[in-house]
């Protein structure tokens, strides 16, 4: 037994998905924390204005993991299923390219952001004076001073997993997410910098988590991670497969983001209260999609080296595990919210208005959990088998087909709590759609593989 099938076929599958979706969970686990710890410092100044900074700024931070995801997914399932049919010169060239163009790609949206800042920001709902100033400060320096290493250190997350060595890339992203808890402590609690404070955090802990993983690449004798600029290749037909894969991955998040910037528009008109208990309710809705990310993260190169290996049995019995996995999670976390909804608001902020208005937010919220859990197993499953037409249509519907429209229509049907329920509606829409394309796939893929094996 060579390497490669040590790493992704030593052990059953359930093993298997513990070994690769464990060490991925936690770290989201961690990464989540330190998003929440953000959050619950800054909440503790009970400034509406302080905190909805942090909900206005977190589309345009999420643009470093757009580009993350662009390359990073597409690389990710590139690689794996490169290494299950014994490719590893082809796996090192997507490495490098990969790595390369990620970094490409934030310095663009750190150009656009150095010159356009004060309209990007007046565009997404910062109006008063306050808000703006903390806004704008917090996307310096997570953005414009510590976007590079952050997207860096994304990326050697991706490429470390792609490999199958998710321990380290889970350690490293930890790390980061650990450091920035006791930063957050300093900078936002001792200090009292508020947003600013919290924006430093990030950008330190992200630092350090790039030169942890560098580390970990250097010490790695048979890795396949080549970062030297010199080994950069343009083979067409590696670029395409990693764009195309990676564009659907990537459009979940600009289109995500373009939902939330129009969000925060409209939540805007309602006031910083209402901009403040809706950014909670994110930093705690986002536990189920954190978790679900982990587990699809972890076990995507395991799908793609056995798909790239032709073993179909075993990449089924993966997908059915992930279901009941997620299925049971998804349950939890809907019953969990209704019953301590007032309990987690709490954790954040004791201003009783934006308590009692995060309560009535999140207890709709949280129904869209299921779907949310679902469709990124979905879009995990197309990504790794390198199906990304697929991906991009369950892309398209979630968020272009459905939410953006539902956003502007509740809106100016129902007010604040239409914009409510738009996520629920979107997400469970999106997981119809992903069962209806799973099953197409199915029927389409089952005479590409051997006869006496199975469909997925």
């Amino acid at each position: 037994m060579n390497t490669n099938e040590k790493i992704f076929e030593g052990h059953s599958v359930p093993k298997m998905i513990m070994k690769f979706a464990l060490p991925t969970i936690l770290s989201q686990l961690v990464t989540l924390l330190y998003n929440l710890a953000d959050t619950f410092f800054v909440g503790r100044t009970n400034n509406p204005s302080q905190i909805a900074a942090l909900t206005l700024s977190f589309p345009i931070f999420m643009s470093l993991t757009m580009v993350g995801n662009l390359f990073g997914i597409g690389a990710n399932s590139y690689i794996s299923r490169s290494l299950g049919q014994g490719e590893r010169k082809q796996a090192r060239k997507a490495s490098t390219f990969s790595f390369y163009g990620a970094i490409a790609g934030v310095m663009l949206i750190i150009a656009i952001l150095f010159f356009f800042m004060s309209p990007i920001l007046q565009a997404i709902g910062a109006k008063t004076s306050e808000t703006f100033i903390a806004t704008k400060s917090y996307i310096t320096w997570t953005v414009i001073y510590g976007g590079i290493p952050t997207v860096a250190a994304l990326m050697l997350g991706h490429l470390i997993r792609a490999e199958g060595n998710t321990k380290q890339a889970s350690l490293g992203m930890a790390l980061g997410g650990i450091l920035n808890i006791f930063l957050d402590l300093i900078f936002v609690q001792f200090i009292g910098l508020g947003a600013k404070g919290a924006a430093i955090a990030t950008c330190l802990s992200n630092i350090i988590a790039f030169f942890y993983l560098l580390n970990v690449i250097h010490k790695h004798k048979e890795t396949i991670i080549e970062l030297r600029p010199t080994k950069l290749s343009f083979e067409r037909t590696m670029i395409k497969d990693i764009i195309l894969v990676g564009i659907p991955a990537a459009t979940i998040i600009i289109l995500g983001s373009s939902a939330n910037i129009i969000l925060t528009h409209f939540m805007s008109n309602y006031g910083d209260v209402s901009i403040a208990a809706f950014g909670i309710v994110q930093k705690i809705g986002t536990i189920a999609i954190q978790i679900t990310i982990g587990l699809t993260q972890g076990i995507m190169p395991l799908l793609g080296y056995n798909y790239g290996a032709n073993n179909m049995e075993r990449v089924k019995e993966i997908n059915r595990w992930s279901f009941a996995i997620l299925g049971i999670y998804a349950l939890f976390c809907m019953v969990l919210i209704e019953i301590f909804a007032r309990q987690l608001i709490m954790l954040f902020t004791s201003e009783p208005s934006t308590v009692a208005k995060g309560i009535e937010f999140i207890r709709f919220w949280i129904i869209c959990a299921p779907g949310m859990c679902f469709t990124n197993l979905f879009s995990t499953i197309f990504q790794a088998m390198g199906k990304w037409v697929q991906s991009l249509m369950l892309s398209l519907t979630r968020q272009a087909i459905v939410l953006i429209p539902m956003l502007i229509i509740l809106n100016q049907s129902l007010g604040e709590m239409g914009l409510v329920y738009a996520q629920p509606i979107a997400d469970t829409t999106a997981l119809i759609a992903g069962i209806i394309l799973y099953l197409a796939l199915l029927k389409k893929i089952h005479p590409e593989v051997s006869s006496n094996q199975s469909d997925l």
